[in-house]
């Protein structure tokens, strides 16, 4: 039996105990609160605007909690938007005060851009993790102070779905539906077919925003321009993960064009912009047949800056002005330029262009260009276009020193471009008289009256610098030795060079040309219509104009001609890039003596609005002889 003494001494103790835990551990509790474990969605969003949030049966003080938040989801793609637009998420931010009032605002923060994503019942649950120590400012009372850090955990829950999509349409648009316009029918089905939110899709709050905007769009660009939307609604059912979309469009009125009310023209007459395909009064409105019109008049020679438009007022759609708004262009320009190229070496240029000459909108277009192996001047005319022709007319004098032939060319000719759509028509007429002093033969002067046709299809994503496209050239010429020439002969010549992007960036050009003269012989056949390749821009690695008919001291022209190419470019970044070729050609007197030359090789790509500038190095496979090919022009 234990002693009663000993019974005292051990009671004793527990009631020091007990008086001891009472006094000290509400201090401490004061000094450092903590949230708890676990605060789910329900209970934030029942928490009333004081200091303390509730958890089961107990209430915990969290007014100096200091923490920092951390976002645990399982979905990539949202979290990633959570990231970005909660700043509490984002990396660099700082420690704050945790109320429950930021713990409610931060739930409504993330149930509100789950749901533009489709989500609309979220879990969101935030949980304690351990303390984390963190050094305050040296001069800070508190020295080392211990930071919560608040895992947020979220789970999306399943997306909502479209279930059911309904299009209404009012006005004009339903009166000719309703009587069954054959027209009509069939755009209700483009823009339902075109409807950007189709059931079976997940529910976005932009795709929805985006769909409406394009549905309108699409009316409004083709006859009705003032089509709006009169009532829309997404009717979502967030226990069933469905919605339902409904859209009410009035069409307003059909629009028809009336007068042209042009302003900004006062150097050239009124009649010029007939001859660019203007709308015609009475016909129905179309953004694009306006567009077409912009467009002409922005690539030809008299405009700076044009805009088109009309004022989508419904009470003018029986005639609505058409408003054309021009900047024209000077008049007269002079300009000089300076330029290196490893086919013809350095050069320099003086350009004069009259845009009005006799006052009659004809557009001169001159220039002087002396080079190290070439020596040109030109002077060439253009009217006006009509029905979508060019015609031109002017005269040439070129002088070059190329591969040892010495050639002194004089011209003059008319020409006639007619483009439609993808395909430019070509129409020449041009009369010729060269001379040519090749070292060691007599010194030859040909006559040529040369009739010419051609045509080029084009179809590339960027006329300047292509990545995916594609075109075909085909020119024949043909002169009659009764008909002021000095030989008769028939010329075509083909060419077809295609874009391939590779991945973001990169692309693959695949080029093929070939011609052949038809004709007795050579003699009387200028050498502007016979084939000479090498060089920069066809067989690199060999001599501007070095593949052709071989002489003792001199390369002339051959009488057919071939020549493929194959490219390889690599982006580095949006300015430079690197390319790999292999090029292989010839030009001979017949395809008997034709012998393909090769190349490879590998350059540089500098990336300008007017297109890549090119530095290759190239080796000859024949030659045995690396080349380097550059051309640059700069004008000011």
């Amino acid at each position: 039996m234990m002693p009663i003494r000993k019974c005292l001494g051990f009671s004793s103790w527990l009631l020091y105990a007990a008086v001891i835990y009472a006094a000290v551990i509400p201090v401490f509790a004061q000094e450092k609160p903590v949230l708890p474990p676990a605060v789910p969605l329900a209970q934030t969003q029942a928490a009333p605007e004081s200091e303390s949030v509730t958890d089961g049966d107990a209430d915990v003080v969290i007014r100096s909690t200091s923490g920092r938040f951390r976002l645990q989801a399982a979905n990539t793609d949202w979290a990633s938007l959570l990231r970005e637009h909660i700043a509490e998420f984002s990396g660099s931010s700082e420690a704050q005060n945790v109320t429950p009032g930021l713990i409610r605002r931060l739930r409504q923060d993330i149930s509100g851009i789950l749901a533009t994503e489709g989500y609309f019942s979220p879990q969101i649950e935030f949980r304690n993790l351990d303390d984390v120590a963190t050094t305050a400012n040296s001069n800070s009372a508190n020295a080392n102070v211990a930071e919560k850090v608040i895992e947020v955990v979220v789970d999306a829950g399943q997306r909502t779905g479209i279930e059911n999509v309904t299009l209404t349409f009012q006005g004009p648009f339903a009166d000719a539906l309703a009587a069954d316009d054959a027209i009509a029918k069939q755009r209700r089905i483009g823009l339902i077919e075109d409807w950007g939110l189709g059931v079976g899709q997940f529910f976005r709050e932009s795709d929805w925003r985006d769909a409406k905007t394009q549905l309108t769009e699409t009316l409004r660009s083709d006859v009705y321009a003032a089509a709006r939307i009169t009532d829309s609604a997404a009717n979502v059912d967030a226990d069933n993960y469905r919605a339902d979309l409904q859209v009410e469009v009035d069409s307003g009125p059909p629009f028809f064009l009336g007068e042209l009310r042009v302003t900004g023209l006062q150097r050239y007459p009124q009649w010029l912009l007939d001859r660019y395909q203007p709308p015609v009064r009475g016909e129905a409105y179309s953004r694009s047949r306006l567009l077409e019109f912009q467009r002409n008049l922005q690539n030809s020679p008299y405009f700076g800056t044009v805009a088109v438009s009309i004022d989508p007022d419904p009470e003018k759609a029986a005639a609505v002005p058409v408003e054309v708004n021009l900047i024209e262009r000077k008049a007269r320009d002079l300009s000089f330029g300076v330029g290196y190229s490893s086919n013809t070496g350095f050069r320099g240029e003086i350009a004069y262009r009259d845009r009005d000459i006799l006052e009659k909108a004809w557009d001169l277009r001159s220039a002087i260009r002396i080079e190290q192996k070439r020596q040109l001047g030109y002077a060439d005319i253009y009217l006006p276009p009509h029905d979508n022709k060019l015609d031109s007319f002017g005269v040439i004098m070129d002088r070059q020193d190329v591969s040892g032939v010495k050639s002194l060319r004089n011209a003059v000719g008319i020409k006639r471009t007619n483009t439609h759509g993808h395909i430019e028509q070509r129409l020449a007429l041009k009369l010729i008289r060269e001379r040519k002093e090749v070292e060691g033969e007599a010194d030859s002067v040909s006559k040529a009256l040369v009739a010419s046709v051609g045509w080029t299809w084009r179809d590339v994503d960027n006329a300047f610098a292509p990545r995916r496209g594609e075109i075909y050239q085909f020119d024949l010429d043909i002169s009659e030795k009764a008909l002021l020439s000095d030989q008769r002969f028939i010329r075509s010549y083909g060419k077809y060079q295609r874009w391939i992007p590779v991945g973001r960036t990169d692309s693959v050009i695949l080029r093929a040309e070939a011609g052949q003269v038809f004709s007795p012989k050579n003699e009387g056949i200028p050498e502007d219509y016979l084939f000479r390749t090498g060089g920069s821009s066809t067989v690199r690695g060999y001599a501007y104009q070095s593949l052709g008919v071989q002489h003792p001291s001199a390369v002339t022209g051959g009488r057919v001609m071939g020549v493929a190419s194959a490219e390889y470019v690599h982006w580095l970044n949006s300015t430079w890039g690197v390319a790999s070729f292999v090029d292989a050609g010839d030009a001979a007197d017949s395809w008997k003596k034709f012998s393909l030359h090769k190349s490879l090789g590998v350059g540089g790509r500098y990336h300008t609005p007017a297109g890549p500038i090119a530095l290759d190095l190239a080796y000859g496979l024949q030659t045995r002889k690396a080349r380097l090919d550059f051309s640059i022009a700069i004008a000011f």
